[in-house]
């Protein structure tokens, strides 16, 4: 025996001695089943082969070994027969009775090939060979409605260092080809960083490579077994392998289009049969994601078996993967994902419980009866040596946190900060009591305004109640309110609320769909032009709402008075904290009474303003009435709308399709419009240029009691920069957005002579970089309606 041989024979018998004792304190047998365990190995080397298949003779239970060749499943009865496979090998059976002393020790031979030889021609044996097995799966698969199946996971994590955490189940899974998958969880343990609620090792994603479509990371791949696999795939033969005197091919698999969500990898195909046995795959580039992610791989490795029947069924499934995480200043450790899974005691085309698919979740847990019935019932695969150690060594205060901790300079800022926020001011704890903030603001009107805000949930949540008061430095006014928001009832799944506030601030005189108060702070602080103009506001408002009332649909009626008051002329603060600003233009006057009125809106799947981060699909609709009969100083009707939609367009099977982003809004009024009741199309912020503006309007924004804004812009990611073969600009995310907007205002009736309307329609076109170093986006614009270019930007577009 070689030196060699002799170090594997050692190492195999120190490996089985652990193997026995786990069996001992971690496998445990159910009364009238009998536990195997066993170990496959080479015959010639004694190296043990990982991942073999292990099948109970005349059923549809099995399991895998793990990495390390052990394997261990229980049987209802003895005799039994277990048929142990393994691609290359001759196919062994091994007779289990109560006579057979465990564990096993099965050693397969390698398989003598003599086949013969392959004509070469034109075309690839690999196509035929895939062609036949699409062509059979089309067969069996026409007859193939339903499943129900035993499941075994365990997945772990790991940093570059160690396993950090584990987490085991067993569940029943169900498959149905029209309703799709769904899991129950029947038992689960865990390393002792992680409760059972953060437990959800399961097969509910994991993928049939026999699928036509695979969802991996959020991407729709075509199946190296679709009826239209050989358009997107390349398949050629490696070489012939043999398998109990059967041929085995070996296959290479390559994408045939290179912006495409595809495979990479080898397909082992079972001769005669023309089924799959084996595939290990890999995502091909397009299959990323942009900064922050530095690095994303996957792999997965399946095995299938008909047990002897008709169809071809996943036996096992093994994924490995990576991501990394990163900018500059702030690196997160490696994050290493490993899963593997077991799949065992089919049943075929039954009546699946309609229970299951009553929930849109994929995955539900078993109530505490069941899972405390299944608790010592749950028949892993054997954990390795690296396994069982860190469910020794990992207790609770080992956190995932921890274990992740980034490093550099940002991260130890954000750690410096959270050790003051611990502290708080002079070390004495948190400095406000709960529910407290600090109210802050500047513009030219108040100069600084600073003051505290109170936001607070009582009641169980269904009482909302907010106050604030602060001062304002220059204008020497103080800011003062509250509100309260009661939550009285639900009409079905609708929640009704009351709502009931005043307040007596300094408000901006017109709405901005884009901007706020904090960035336009900001902005003015640092010398920039203050994009808003103020007036007072003295306000007592009411009214109710109605969430949900049909899918994602809001209603809001409010009934208010107000009391509008000009600041006086000439008081404008000439301040900067720099003093970079040019002269701040004067606050004009406004139409000033008493306002009373009533409004309306409608809103459907409202979300906040991102400034253009993600594409939306929003719609907004509201009223407003003021009149004399109510006791108005103004006679007005005013109507407004907003759409924001989000289509994709290219490429819709990457997880980042390529999008058509149009936003759409107007206002028209009837009747005597006071001038703080006008209408807005933004411009630019300062150069600062999100979706929705024009960005070629720099400074303040139009303004009417009509108005309209359309725009639009699609947005092609990567794809430019892969037809040009930049790859290294493809690594980084950067893409490329095409942008189009037009706008309209007009004023009718008295107004400031000063006041920006649109004089036409103001129409540009623009070309965007998107996301670059992931943090933003350069916008190029050109004025269509009148000479002008602009450059500008803003957030970077992710989704």
């Amino acid at each position: 025996m070689t030196s060699r041989f002799q170090t594997i024979y050692q190492l195999q018998t120190i490996r089985l001695f652990v193997f026995c004792l786990l069996l001992l304190f971690i496998s445990s047998s159910a009364f009238g089943q009998t536990e195997i365990a066993g170990v496959v190995s080479d015959a010639e080397t004694g190296e043990t082969l990982p991942s073999a298949t292990i099948l109970l003779e005349d059923s549809y239970r099995g399991t895998v070994t793990n990495t390390e060749g052990y394997f261990s499943f229980s049987v209802d009865k003895l005799p039994a027969t277990l048929l142990i496979r393994y691609i290359g090998y001759d196919s062994q059976q091994a007779e289990i009775t109560s006579e057979t002393d465990f564990p096993l020790k099965i050693e397969l031979s390698l398989s003598v090939t003599e086949m013969d030889e392959i004509e070469v021609t034109d075309r690839d044996p690999g196509l035929s060979i895939m062609e036949r097995v699409i062509a059979r799966k089309i067969l069996w698969r026409e007859t193939f409605e339903t499943y129900k199946v035993n499941a075994y996971t365990r997945q772990s994590l790991s940093n570059d260092t160690s396993i950090v955490s584990i987490s085991e189940s067993s569940s029943v899974a169900f498959w149905d080809h029209e309703r799709g998958h769904r899991e129950v969880q029947l038992s689960r343990r865990q390393t002792s960083n992680l409760s059972d609620d953060q437990n959800f090792a399961g097969v509910r994603y994991q993928p049939n490579f026999y699928d036509d479509n695979i969802e991996i990371a959020g991407y729709s791949m075509v199946g190296i077994t679709h009826p239209n696999a050989l358009r997107y795939y390349h398949f050629r033969l490696l070489e012939t392998e043999q398998m109990d005197g059967v041929p085995v091919y070996k296959i290479e698999v390559l994408p045939r289009r290179d912006r495409q969500p595809l495979f990479s990898g080898t397909a082992w195909v079972l001769g005669r049969e023309y089924a799959l046995l084996e595939v290990d795959l890999k995502p091909n580039d397009v299959v990323n994601f942009p900064p922050p992610v530095q690095d994303f791989d996957l792999s997965y490795k399946q095995q299938f078996s008909n047990y002897g029947g008709e169809y071809w069924l996943p036996v096992d499934m093994r994924v490995e993967g990576l991501i990394r995480i990163g900018i500059v200043g702030l690196q997160f450790p490696s994050i290493n994902f490993r899963q593997v899974s077991r799949l065992t005691d089919y049943e075929i085309n039954v009546e699946l419980p309609d229970s299951v698919y009553q929930r849109s979740d994929w995955f539900a847990r078993a109530d505490s009866a069941t899972v405390e019935d299944h608790r010592d019932k749950m028949e892993p695969i054997p954990l390795t040596l690296e396994e069982v150690a860190a469910y020794e060594t990992i207790d609770s205060t080992k956190t995932l946190q921890d274990a992740f901790r980034p490093e550099g300079f940002l991260a130890k800022m954000a750690e410096a900060s959270e050790g003051r926020e611990r502290r708080g001011l002079f070390g004495t704890g948190r400095l406000l009591p709960k529910g407290f903030s600090i109210r802050g603001r500047f513009n030219r009107m108040d100069g600084f305004h600073l003051g505290l805000n109170y936001n607070r949930r009582l009641f169980d949540g269904n009482l909302l109640v907010k106050g604030f008061s602060g001062y304002s430095f220059h204008s020497g006014l103080w800011d003062y309110g509250g509100s309260a928001n009661q939550r009285l009832f639900d009409i079905g799944n609708s929640p009704v609320h009351a709502f009931a506030g005043y307040e007596n601030t300094t408000v901006p005189r017109y709405y901005s769909q884009n901007y706020t108060i904090a960035m336009n702070s900001f902005v003015t602080l640092l010398g920039g032009d203050d994009y808003f103009d103020y007036y007072r506001n003295e306000r007592i408002h009411t009214g109710f709402e109605i969430r949900r009332i049909l899918p994602g649909i809001t209603i809001r009626a409010t009934g208010q008075r107000e009391l509008h008051q000009s600041f006086e002329a000439g008081s404008v603060s000439d301040y900067s904290l720099f003093n970079w600003h040019d002269p701040r233009r004067h606050n004009p006057q406004i139409n000033e009474g008493t306002l009373r009125s009533v409004n309306l809106e409608v809103g459907y799947n409202i979300v906040d303003n991102d400034f253009g981060f993600a594409g939306k699909r929003q719609v907004k609709a509201a009223a407003e009435l003021s009149s004399s009969s109510i006791g108005s100083d103004f006679d007005f009707t005013r109507l407004s709308v907003q759409l924001d939609w989000n289509f994709n367009t290219f490429y819709s099977r990457r997880l980042f399709a390529n999008t058509l982003d149009l936003h759409f809004s107007a206002g028209n009024s009837f009747g005597d419009l006071p001038l703080q009741r006008f209408g807005t199309v933004d411009g630019s912020m300062n150069r600062f240029t999100p979706f929705g503006t024009l960005k070629t309007r720099n400074g303040v924004p139009y303004e009417g009691n009509r108005y309209w804004l359309a725009a639009a812009e699609h947005n092609f990611r990567t794809i430019p920069f892969e037809l040009l073969g930049l790859r290294s600009l493809v690594e980084r995310g950067w893409g490329i957005i095409i942008f189009g907007g037009a706008g309209y205002t007009e004023a009718n009736g008295i107004y400031p002579e000063d006041l920006m309307i649109s004089g036409g329609i103001h129409s540009e076109i623009g070309l965007s970089l998107n996301s670059l170093f992931g943090i933003v986006r350069i916008d190029f614009a050109k004025r269509l309606d009148a000479p002008g270019m602009f450059i500008g930007f803003s957030v970077p577009r992710y989704f």
